[in-house]
């Protein structure tokens, strides 16, 4: 469960939609500060680990990735600071938390993909036994299941924090997946650019992501 913020003095945004049956007052934008996970010990191996019992540190070459990135978002606005259950995602998140003085917020929905029993695979190999996340294999997660569980993910950042900044910690998967959920798209890992271990990327999301009566995506 997300912890709302106080500040809640954010001006207003006017939402529509062409079909003239919408129209939104209120603060339905979150500026999001996605940040990849610093270099860690599963990425050196080059294996899937979506289980987040399986514990994979950060390399000594990770945790100076975490501590520039800090660095770098020191003076950057932000009144939150999420990360998945996955020890890694925490690690990378911490010299912010410590600079920011953020209590880190641990959600199990920003997870990486499950790989059930293919977990501890080759990435490459998961990712051509189930033609790039498109169908279940042994128990793993798809695309639409990651959209799923992004999707409540999304709608409860949305109520805590509309109109703020947040940073959120999670892998490349993950953030992919996110972006796509936030502009209405559908989750597909062969559409998105290559996010690095150890960099920022800002983004906003918006809601309502579409029009309830007519279903087409709302305009501001």
């Amino acid at each position: 469960m997300l912890k709302p913020t106080k500040n809640q003095n954010n001006q207003p945004v006017y939402w529509h939609c062409d079909c003239g049956k919408t129209n939104v007052k209120g603060r339905q934008k979150i500026t999001v500060i996605a940040m990849r996970h610093g270099e860690s010990e599963h990425n050196i191996a080059g294996v899937v680990n979506g289980n987040p019992k399986k514990i994979f540190h950060l390399t000594p070459k990770g945790k100076q990735q975490a501590l520039r990135l800090a660095g770098k978002l020191k003076n950057k606005k932000m009144v939150a600071i999420i990360a998945s259950e996955m020890l890694r995602t925490q690690e990378t998140a911490a010299p912010l938390a410590k600079i920011k003085d953020i209590r880190i917020q641990v959600d199990k929905r920003i997870n990486d993909i499950y790989a059930g029993r293919l977990e501890g695979i080759p990435i490459g190999e998961f990712r051509k036994l189930t033609n790039n996340i498109k169908k279940s294999v042994k128990g793993s997660e798809t695309n639409a299941d990651v959209g799923k569980r992004l999707k409540s993910f999304f709608e409860e950042l949305m109520d805590c924090y509309a109109g703020q900044t947040v940073a959120i910690v999670s892998s490349e998967i993950i953030l992919h997946a996110l972006w796509q959920v936030s502009q209405g798209l559908p989750c597909d890992e062969d559409f998105g650019e290559h996010l690095y271990n150890g960099i920022a990327y800002k983004f906003v999301m918006r809601s309502p992501i579409c029009c309830p009566s007519c279903g087409d995506r709302c305009a501001i």
